[in-house]
């Protein structure tokens, strides 16, 4: 039976999504988190270490993106083949679809899609392909951001979350004035010239 660890803040997410996978009898739930340390001490406490991870983009303040390469190093560091790690989030974005599988995600399915589009990825997955519906039209914006910083990348996604400079900063714990900076930076690199305009990329 293949293990599974969810790592989502919305309980009703988790219970639904959880529910359902192991209602097909394929599938085991090893663990759930709801944020970067739970999941960090999940993981530590797992043996053997789930073969797949479904990971959402915002786990409350924090960025579930940035978390990929840490679980993959935590796969590491036990010696263990890399998860397949399934993003699923509300965000329908394809730049942040793209920004997961830069990080090492394998699969990204919206909230909003059939159950078993999640089964189609974890097939995928476990086939050694990747997996995001062909709607989302990745290779069309893609070059809009391929010059953009990993910090860039950061704070991309946290406009596209709809979270204010005076947020962003305190989540990155940076000044105000050095996510104006890095905005104007990102302006000129992707053509931008308003926080609209960047939340079309």
């Amino acid at each position: 039976m293949i293990q599974i660890a969810l790592i989502d803040d919305h309980p009703l997410t988790v219970n639904g999504i959880g529910a359902w996978l192991c209602a097909s009898g394929r599938f085991k739930i090893a663990g759930a988190a709801g944020n970067t340390g739970e999941a960090v001490s999940l993981l530590e406490r797992l043996d053997p270490l789930p073969e797949i991870i479904i990971l959402d983009v915002s786990l409350g303040d924090e960025d579930g993106l940035a978390l990929i390469p840490k679980l993959k190093e935590i796969y590491a560091q036990r010696k263990s083949a890399p998860p397949g790690i399934l993003i699923c989030s509300m965000y329908e974005d394809p730049f942040l679809i793209q920004r997961a599988l830069d990080l090492g995600a394998a699969a990204y399915v919206a909230k909003s899609a059939e159950a078993e589009e999640i089964t189609s990825a974890i097939d995928a997955i476990l086939a050694g392909d990747t997996y995001v519906n062909p709607k989302f039209k990745m290779k069309e914006k893609r070059n809009a951001w391929s010059a953009l910083t990993r910090r860039e990348n950061e704070i991309v996604t946290l406009v596209k979350r709809s979270l204010s400079v005076r947020q962003i900063a305190k989540q990155l714990g940076l000044s105000k004035r050095t996510i104006e900076n890095h905005l104007a930076h990102i302006y000129v690199k992707t053509g931008a010239v308003s926080r609209e305009d960047l939340l079309s990329l």
